[in-house]
């Protein structure tokens, strides 16, 4: 039984190009030579800001980094060891953050295509030279926008291991532990004098005093226990 389908033949249709209703006008002229305009400026423009975030990244990570190994140690020394921890954690996160970004940026300022490309390329993968400065700005806006979204966690870790140092509590000993004849007291010092010392003890009122020439040892302590 012979098919009823049309021929493959008889379904093809030609396409012709058609004339536009009407010539372009000034204005449309106007506004294809703004895009041009546009599109030419995009990549300048995108690379000239991250330029700017690239140089502001790099100052920053220099003073923070310098700053870090000035006063780092002597910040978190006297912390106790999980706020120490904690604090360097935060710290460090920020730092490799930072530099994250500062990368990022930098490779929007310089491009991401290490390769040679060819016109033949361009017109292979974009279509137009137009297409490809397109797609390079919209490129660089991508990691321009990373770096930005990197740089600002960065901040947040770094303010929150500033914030940690600040709230966290001392871990130099605080309180004295005496040894008295059969006789241990565990307080605050408050003073030693006239061959006697006063030591402020918690759930007392008065301070207990201890003649010196009955102390058989004496130690400091976080905490008494």
């Amino acid at each position: 039984m012979r098919s009823q389908l049309p021929d493959r033949a008889d379904c093809r249709v030609t396409l012709r190009p058609r004339l536009p209703a009407r010539p372009p006008s000034h204005s449309d002229l106007a506004e294809r030579d703004r895009f041009q305009a546009l599109v030419r400026d995009s990549l300048p423009g995108v690379q000239a800001s991250a330029e700017a975030w690239r140089n502001g990244l790099a100052a920053f990570i220099t003073l923070l980094g310098a700053a870090i190994v000035v006063k780092g140690r002597a910040t978190t020394a006297e912390l106790p060891t999980g706020w120490k921890l904690a604090v360097t954690v935060l710290v460090g996160a920020g730092l490799a953050l930072a530099v994250a970004g500062l990368w990022q940026a930098l490779a929007a300022q310089a491009g991401s295509r290490p390769l040679a490309v060819t016109l033949a390329d361009i017109h292979r993968d974009h279509g137009s030279v137009d297409a490809f400065q397109v797609a390079s700005a919209l490129r660089a806006a991508r990691r321009l926008t990373l770096a930005r979204r990197t740089v600002a966690l960065a901040l947040g870790c770094l303010f929150a291991g500033t914030a940690l140092t600040w709230w966290a509590p001392s871990a130099q000993p605080e309180s004295v532990r005496v040894t008295h004849g059969t006789t241990t007291t565990c307080g605050a010092l408050m003073s030693a004098d006239g061959g006697t010392l006063r030591i402020s003890v918690e759930g007392r009122t008065p301070p207990v005093e201890i003649p010196l020439a009955a102390v058989t040892s004496m130690a400091l302590t976080a905490k008494c226990t």
